[in-house]
């Protein structure tokens, strides 16, 4: 409000004509010229305020001869009436910044000791505009605007106040964010308080910013609101960005009651269509109210060595992907993820007798991005992974300083070993080092893996995984006809550690539109092999695979949801079969090569279902292009 007031003197006198001056002097004209152009936009600036005040005050003496106090002692009053005001308005300002100030700090007694003041400072306010005076100002059209948007204004501050500031501090109080980390494990009931809260907050703060931004102040004065409603959108901080992940992460901790979870690690260099292998897979486990994260082991102690009778493979399945989805740990050639968690759970309780509420995948490119906020790992070699070398570290470094030409047969067990000592170091440090001021870093880092499929998740309930799906990190297949992906996915089937060197590009060319309302796009998807002679000379067999470093594996064409896929054409000449998975078109084919500096490029056409606008997208198998 400050801002309404910004200048309280009295207009300055108009200057004389000097009767020496001269229009024809050159030397005077030209130096009063260059002073003219840059004072020109700051008198201009202060005249439009003082032209605003004059207004005001004018106004207000108006109101005071109309109530018998005129001349030179009612512009006195009239000026200590704006003067009284626009201190008010400062304090409130300044009072509305120690609330901020409380809540960030989370210090529940500054918070509410600001908010004791704040409310003082809104009472007063609306006080001042209770007098004769102001009741009366009221009356005339210019100030009526002005007064109803600032006791809007006020009435909003006062909101935030009760509604948000005090019920956050309450939960400072109650539960103190030093009763968080338990041991090595976090307390489902602190969480559960704090996503409360925020579930409860979120749409208040929305509310509060949405309508202060509709206040119109008179005399271009509405850059005071945009002030306090930033202050107000920041009471959560980076926790506003959570709010659409915030059912999603209540259902996973639930109520504190017993629940087991799987956390894969999925190795990127033994690249999958739906992530890459599941090396090491470690456990979330919530026991007696407390979240813990358990030791990662190799797939090979903790899954059952074939998929259980359970999961019922289907013959689709075994035409699509092959005698695969007959060993759980390779069930990720299939690129539903959905599907592969599912199959993992069964071969996890298969061979540990403990039940699977869930499986969260994660990738080495997600531990990169985590540890720029955690901090860096040191391995057991001494190996030290950081956000900026952890990708290229774990999918190339390792492989090339253990497994080189003159690499022993028991290497790869070492290997695989940092790989489970990486994950769990990780975690590990995550949980003792957890910052919750750092919450908004944590789930930039869950938000931008849950876009490239370096995050996926799968939950037993089917209302749960609905909440999965919601916050687009299932992993699973397009099934949204009115937003179209096709999907695009590639599996090295020969035992290698190429993945690495594998290239995934595609491309969408402009829609078709068709006369029965469908869009049909031409598509390009090119697989190429980064493999470079370097590489190929260093690399002992465990890298280069069977075929001294040409990629063999399987391709899958997946049409959108309720779209087709068709015209396809190999650039190797190699057949391109079609089939159908649960109800999506798919063009795939077996045993693909993809030589040192070569590519495969498949074309094919996409056609949308009818009506449809929105571009076509792609959903594609998450390569380590990127880091190299």
């Amino acid at each position: 409000m400050e801002e309404l007031y910004s200048d309280s003197k009295e207009p300055a006198k108009k200057p004389q004509p000097d009767s020496h001056s001269s229009s024809h002097g050159d030397s005077g004209s030209h130096y009063g010229s260059e002073t003219h152009h840059h004072s020109h936009k700051y008198l201009k600036h202060k005249k439009k305020h003082r032209r605003a005040l004059i207004i005001t005050l004018s106004i207000i003496v108006c109101l005071l001869i109309a109530l018998g106090i005129g001349g030179a002692y009612g512009y006195k009053v009239a000026k200590r009436e704006v003067a009284d005001l626009k201190q008010q308005a400062g304090i409130l300002k300044a009072d509305l910044k120690n609330v901020m100030a409380g809540l960030k700090a989370q210090d529940p007694v500054a918070t509410t000791q600001a908010c004791d003041q704040l409310d003082i400072a809104i009472d007063n306010l609306n006080k001042t505009f209770d007098k004769k005076i102001w009741k009366t100002a009221y009356k005339v059209p210019k100030l009526r605007g002005y007064i109803d948007s600032v006791k809007k204004l006020l009435a909003l501050v006062d909101e935030a106040s009760t509604d948000i500031a005090r019920p956050t501090a309450q939960v400072f109080t109650d539960y103190p964010l030093s009763g968080l980390k338990v041991d090595d494990g976090f307390s489902i009931t602190t969480i559960n308080a704090y996503l409360s809260l925020l579930e409860d907050v979120e749409p208040k703060i929305d509310h509060i910013v949405n309508s202060m931004n509709q206040i119109d102040l008179p005399m271009g004065l509405n850059s005071m609101i945009a002030d306090y409603s930033v202050q107000i959108a920041s009471m959560t901080g980076s926790y506003d960005n959570l709010k659409e992940f915030l059912p999603l992460f209540k259902a996973f901790v639930g109520d504190g009651s017993d629940r087991t979870y799987l956390l894969a690690a999925q190795n990127s260099s033994e690249i999958r269509a739906s992530g890459g292998f599941p090396g090491s897979i470690g456990t979330i486990r919530i026991r007696d109210g407390i979240l813990t994260i358990g030791d990662f082991k190799s797939v090979y102690k903790v899954l059952a060595s074939y998929t259980p009778s359970e999961a019922n493979i289907t013959a689709e399945e075994r035409e699509l992907f092959g005698s695969w989805m007959n060993g759980p740990r390779d069930a990720c050639f299939n690129p539903d993820f959905e599907r592969v968690a599912y199959i993992w759970a069964l071969a996890y309780e298969k061979k540990n007798s403990e039940h699977v509420n869930g499986v969260v995948s994660l990738t080495p490119t997600i531990i990169q991005s985590l540890l720029g906020y955690i901090g860096n790992v040191t391995l057991s070699d001494g190996t030290e992974l950081t956000s900026e070398n952890a990708t290229k570290v774990l999918q190339y470094d390792l492989y090339y300083k253990y497994l080189n030409a003159s690499a022993s047969a028991s290497a790869g067990d070492y290997v695989d070993e940092l790989f489970a000592e990486t994950a769990k170091a990780t975690m590990a440090k995550l949980v003792s080092d957890f910052d919750v001021k750092k919450a908004g870093d944590y789930y930039k880092v869950f938000s931008d893996g849950a876009k490239n499929r370096t995050i996926m998740m799968w939950m037993e309930n089917e209302n749960e995984q609905q909440l999965v799906k919601n916050a687009v990190c299932s992993g699973g297949l397009n099934d949204d006809s009115e937003n179209p992906e096709t999907g695009v996915y590639f599996s090295i089937s020969d035992p290698s550690k190429l993945g690495w060197f594998l290239d995934i590009n595609t491309e969408i060319g402009e829609p078709v539109v068709n006369d029965d309302g469908t869009r049909t796009y031409e598509v390009k998807a090119t697989f190429g092999n980064a493999l470079t002679s370097a590489d190929k000379i260093n690399a002992g067999n465990y890298i280069l695979g069977n075929y001294g470093g040409t990629i063999t594996g399987y391709i899958h064409i997946f049409a959108p949801a309720g779209g087709t896929v068709s015209d396809f054409h190999a650039s190797n000449g190699g057949a391109i079969h079609m089939g159908t998975y649960n109800g999506h078109q798919v063009g795939y084919m077996f045993g693909n090569s993809i030589a040192p500096g070569g590519n495969i490029e498949v074309t094919y056409k996409v056609t949308t279902a009818a009506g449809v606008t929105t571009p076509l997208g792609v959903n594609s198998t998450p390569t380590l292009q990127n880091y190299r």
